[in-house]
């Protein structure tokens, strides 16, 4: 080996050339990479920043939730959801303002994995149709909340007994494709699927305005972001990976309705009524309390690694597709 031109190594090769070459890597695939070295470390962390910025908005995709009480799994109907923002996440990869300022080259992937997309659930036309029969229909509990104002709301019923200390919503997030000008899904892929347990210790307190997001502040700008709190969301799973976003307000009791029930069983603690909004999705609670859930909050590299796997499953089927078709005819 000659000296004065000593044979090229892995660190003499420029950046671009490693970013090229992972870049084919999949998310998972890239992470143990992670542990070579500190310029590795670097690369990865720089791929996978602007993949979060790319996919974490679905472009080519929707996020499809289903939100329904146990009893109700076979007529509830799914709801589309609204991309909102990932906080913290910008253009800005390293120096001032960035996501990675004064924090040690070793918590800097932990940063990215501690990025949260938010979501709002919109209900459809029909839905909200369906849903003003239903409330129109009552179970004695006149509106509370902001009547009105939430036009695209998406209602929910769900009975909690006197003797019940909690009730539960089934929760399923996947990330879709719909054929253009249809309702037809081309592929689905599930983030997770779960429940949370709505306590009615939880659920009064919460209607007694401890941890809730002002209502001026609210109604001023519904999108705007703001620091998720434990107080506030409840998780889908102990990882934390989905969770809903809530605010509690009561309905108050309709003398007026005809329901059969004693006047001495009416007490404040059990004939109660309360109103749950998603950031459009309102669930009417019969002796329950009353949560606004605000928003979906789905991890960012959950929700990055299930678009990579939607990718990779359609390229699998379309590479697996038979084309059957009549044999070519001999003219000689």
């Amino acid at each position: 080996m000659n000296p004065a031109n000593p044979a090229p190594t892995l660190d003499s090769l420029p950046n671009e050339i490693f970013v090229q070459i992972l870049s084919d890597f999949s998310t998972r695939a890239l992470l143990p990479v992670t542990s070579v070295n500190h310029r590795f470390h670097a690369l990865v962390l720089r791929i996978l920043h602007f993949r979060l910025l790319l996919n974490t908005p679905l472009k080519e995709y929707k996020l499809l939730l289903e939100c329904f009480h146990p009893s109700s799994k076979l007529t509830e109907p799914h709801v589309f959801c609204k991309y909102l923002g990932t906080d913290g996440l910008t253009e800005r990869h390293d120096g001032t303002g960035s996501l990675y300022e004064n924090v040690d080259i070793a918590h800097k992937l932990g940063r990215v994995t501690g990025l949260y997309s938010r979501f709002r659930p919109v209900a459809s036309d029909d839905e909200e149709e369906e849903q003003r029969d239903t409330n129109n229909s009552g179970f004695g509990f006149s509106s509370g909340g902001r009547d009105g104002k939430e036009k695209d709301a998406v209602i929910r019923e769900i009975t909690l007994d006197g003797y019940e200390d909690f009730s539960q919503l089934c929760v399923v997030a996947n990330i879709v494709q719909v054929k253009p000008g249809t309702s037809l899904l081309l592929s689905a892929s599930t983030i997770e699927d779960g429940f949370i347990r709505l306590w009615r210790d939880w659920l009064r307190n919460q209607s007694e305005g401890k941890n809730m997001t002002p209502e001026n502040e609210w109604e001023e700008d519904p999108d705007k972001p703001r620091a998720p709190s434990d107080d506030d969301i409840l998780w889908v799973d102990m990882n934390k990976t989905v969770g809903l976003k809530m605010r509690v307000r009561p309905k108050a009791w309709d003398p007026s309705f005809p329901v059969l029930v004693h006047q001495d069983d009416r007490n404040n603690d059990s004939w109660v009524g309360y109103e749950v909004i998603l950031q459009g999705e309102s669930l009417l609670l019969w002796r329950g309390s009353g949560v606004d859930l605000v928003e979906l909050h789905i991890r960012s590299t959950r929700l990055l690694l299930a678009v990579e796997q939607s990718k990779e499953e359609q390229k699998m089927h379309q590479t697996n597709a038979m084309v059957i078709g009549a044999a070519p005819i001999s003219l000689s």
